[in-house]
């Protein structure tokens, strides 16, 4: 059961990926976005956000999206700010697709966040690496509290650089949350699966409800309909189906933190959302550390009360 759970968790991946890496020649209609989509019970269901929203909205938190497409130009209102490190004009400011998706996401969790768009994602890979670093070193620069990422993993032979931005990043306390990268300073989400994708390094630290039903890509739910509207464990064809997601999900959930308390180690937020995660049966198989935002935002509001 596990194993078929994540084979098919990373044949979606890899189609995603390539999908989203991609741009479609045609001009017709391909997506349809919903920016209220998941105020239905959703993320909500499994991590508590609007509980822990009328606690915290991640007000003055500076939130750094690293991606593509986020149609700067078009829907400025969404963005404090953002730079475009790949000297590609469309994917920065025209286009409005997977980026500004990812904000839209952010938005919803944490709906005062600050957010930066940092068009950092090439088809030429070691371009990419090259403006990935430069927006992380952006990031250190202008006091950007966390950065998300949510696209392919990185090539083995790019690690070495981004890596050392990395560690760049946290030791000036900015928080990572990447998809898809094992580096032990990432809070590193996974879906609601009973356990890591095999090529992960490590276990995920956390689970994060892995759909999102903001964005409904047109040729994912054709098949949809082709299959008799049926899934496979919940991943398979599923229209609504996001990997992605789960990092600016995640994101929005310590940004509400550390609206409550912005002067800990990324450490810290990563041991806070461990340990007030819950254990979940889902789908018919246990998921060990679902996020619990309002659990996560109480404890650092009482950590707050007892040091005063």
């Amino acid at each position: 059961m596990k194993t078929k759970i994540l084979i098919s968790s990373l044949l979606v991946l890899l189609l995603v990926s390539l999908f989203f890496n991609i741009k479609p020649d045609s001009d017709s209609v391909w997506f349809v976005s919903f920016p209220d989509g998941n105020t239905r019970s959703t993320y909500d269901s499994f991590h508590h956000v609007k509980e822990a929203q009328q606690l915290a909205t991640g007000k003055g938190i500076k939130v750094g999206i690293i991606g593509k497409y986020f149609g700067f130009a078009k829907n400025r209102d969404m963005y404090a700010g953002g730079k475009d490190f790949v000297g590609n004009k469309d994917a920065f400011e025209e286009i409005a697709e997977h980026g500004l998706w990812m904000a839209t996401t952010l938005n919803e969790i944490a709906p005062e966040v600050e957010i930066y768009a940092l068009n950092a994602r090439d088809s030429n890979r070691d371009k990419e690496c090259e403006a990935i670093v430069k927006a992380i070193d952006w990031a250190i620069e202008n006091d950007i509290d966390m950065l998300t990422y949510s696209a392919e993993a990185f090539r083995s032979e790019n690690r070495g650089e981004i890596d050392e931005a990395v560690r760049r990043a946290i030791d000036n306390n900015i928080v990572i949350t990447f998809i898809h990268y094992d580096l032990p300073g990432n809070i590193l989400p996974t879906g609601l699966f009973p356990s890591s994708p095999s090529d992960y390094k490590r276990e995920a630290d956390v689970n994060i409800f892995h759909f999102d039903y903001n964005v409904l890509l047109l040729f994912k739910y054709e098949d949809y309909v082709r299959s008799g509207r049926k899934t496979t464990n919940n991943i398979g064809n599923h229209p609504y189906f996001s990997n992605s997601s789960m990092s600016p999900v995640l994101a929005g959930v310590i940004a509400m933190m550390k609206e409550v308390n912005n002067d800990l180690t990324p450490a810290d937020y990563k041991r806070v959302l461990i340990e007030t995660s819950r254990e979940i049966e889902y789908s018919s198989y246990k998921v060990k550390h679902v996020v619990d935002a309002a659990g996560a935002v109480n404890y650092l509001l009482n950590m707050n009360e007892t040091e005063d």
